[in-house]
């Protein structure tokens, strides 16, 4: 195996599953290479062979107007994200990837469930194996214009996520879970997303949010083929390059984790009590705190 530092990461070259352990204790983020390049999703996933095998499926798609990341009140809160239609994915693929009639309103399809909706070609990607548990998979179908481009917000998932590049690149912006406060989660009301960040790293504004780590950013380009292993509880902001494919292989965190990560624990005691204060004043207790520690077994 070889390992080289690359932009603030480490890159793992076809890590054995005891070598991909080792650094997965130490909960840090890192790109393994040369394991999904072979895949034939790598290798055959156009645009024309995902509608001839899957274009009847049905996909929940996301619109946003472009100037959507530019101000929290949209992206850190739930009223943000109402503006949803479903359709096919050959309709999303021509309507809204191929032919963009209106490119102020862009679109993006997040987190559909690849077992569900693309069952016709899962055989053309490989389960990872180094977590020896099944994970739930969601595909990422977005794209990069002159005058949209789909991104995640600045956030954390509470459970592992191996994402890896099929087409296409994604930038990624990732931050340690250091003070959870710092981070300026949206807890002034009920409609706030407790994992959400009202900062948008590309704009920091540090008037309004004078406390954001800035400094601590890891950034990097995911090139196709490659896998980046997120930690719970990390920070991150995903944007297209291009338009591109992605996959996500969730995995949750078991209670054994805790004593085999390294930090991830005081992780959650740091967010842990603005949560509950936030579940409890907004009148939503149960429902945010069962959002914290879901995924945890």
């Amino acid at each position: 195996m070889n390992i080289k530092t690359s932009q603030s990461i480490l890159r793992l070259n076809n890590p054995s599953t005891r070598e991909f352990l080792d650094r997965w204790k130490q909960y840090q983020p890192f790109i393994i290479e040369d394991i999904a390049k072979n895949w034939d999703a790598c290798n055959n996933w156009s645009n024309d062979y995902l509608i001839e095998h899957c274009g009847n499926s049905m996909v929940t798609v996301r619109f946003f107007k472009k100037d959507f990341l530019e101000d929290y009140k949209k992206f850190a809160y739930q009223d943000g994200y109402s503006l949803v239609k479903e359709m096919t994915y050959k309709e999303y693929i021509n309507d809204y990837i191929k032919d963009r009639k209106n490119d102020d309103l862009g679109c993006y399809l997040p987190e559909a469930s690849f077992e569900d909706s693309f069952s016709e070609i899962i055989g053309d990607v490989t389960y990872p194996e180094y977590l020896n548990s099944k994970p739930f998979v969601s595909l990422w179908h977005g794209f990069s214009s002159n005058n949209f481009t789909s991104a995640s917000p600045l956030h954390f998932d509470r459970i592992h996520n191996l994402f890896v590049q099929i087409r296409g690149k994604k930038r990624i912006l990732l931050f340690p879970p250091s003070n959870y406060l710092s981070f300026y989660p949206p807890l002034e009301d009920s409609s706030g997303m407790g994992h959400n960040s009202k900062v948008n790293p590309d704009m920091v504004n540090l008037e309004l949010f004078p406390k954001f780590p800035w400094q601590e950013r890891i950034e990097v380009v995911l090139e196709p083929g490659e896998m980046l292993y997120i930690p719970p509880f990390w920070w991150h902001h995903v944007t297209a390059v291009d338009e591109n494919i992605s996959l996500s292989f969730w995995y949750d965190v078991k209670i054994k984790d805790f004593f085999k990560q390294k930090r991830i624990f005081s992780s959650v005691l740091n967010i842990a009590p603005h949560y509950l204060y936030h579940a409890i004043s907004s009148g939503e207790s149960l429902m945010h705190t069962i959002n914290l520690f879901k995924g945890i077994v």
